[in-house]
């Protein structure tokens, strides 16, 4: 009786230690770099219409990035923005979703974005609701393109 016991404190233990290991995981930010190019007139979605940038990201998540502008104004040297985004695969299935709001400041070429996950494939639930910070430099080139990194918390 008493290894019975036993048995089932060590189980209970060795499950705890487990499930204790996928928090700590989990608490991970995720980060990927992005690749992006101004797209003037890139392939409409059904709800949002043309995206405005396009290119991929690397990393934790690999795949194809679009964003859709849905709002902006421009306050002196910043522009300010808000925005749908979708990371799909090579085939075109959605791998990630979600909004955000930011700003570009013209005089530093930076930019910044903040936002939330809010649809993600079965493999990525677990990133559904999240926190999105992305942030980089844009280069103003014909096309302008941009390079930055994609984070999860």
């Amino acid at each position: 009786m008493k290894s019975k016991g036993s048995s089932l404190l060590v189980l209970a233990l060795a499950l705890t230690s487990v499930l204790m290991a996928a928090v700590i995981v989990s608490a991970k930010p995720i980060v990927c770099t992005m690749d992006l190019i101004k797209v003037p007139l890139g392939p409409p979605h059904p709800e949002w219409g043309p995206n405005t940038w396009s290119g991929t990201v690397s990393g934790y998540i690999e795949g194809n990035i679009y964003f859709y502008k849905t709002g902006g104004k421009l306050v002196g040297q910043a522009n300010h923005f808000s925005e749908v985004w979708l990371i799909t695969d090579d085939s075109g299935n959605t791998l990630l979703m979600g909004t955000d709001k930011g700003v570009v400041s013209l005089k530093s070429a930076s930019y910044r974005m903040s936002g939330v996950v809010i649809g993600a494939a079965p493999q990525y639930q677990h990133l559904k609701g999240h926190n999105v910070y992305m942030s980089g430099e844009i280069i103003f080139s014909t096309p302008p393109e941009a390079t930055g990194i994609f984070r999860v918390n």
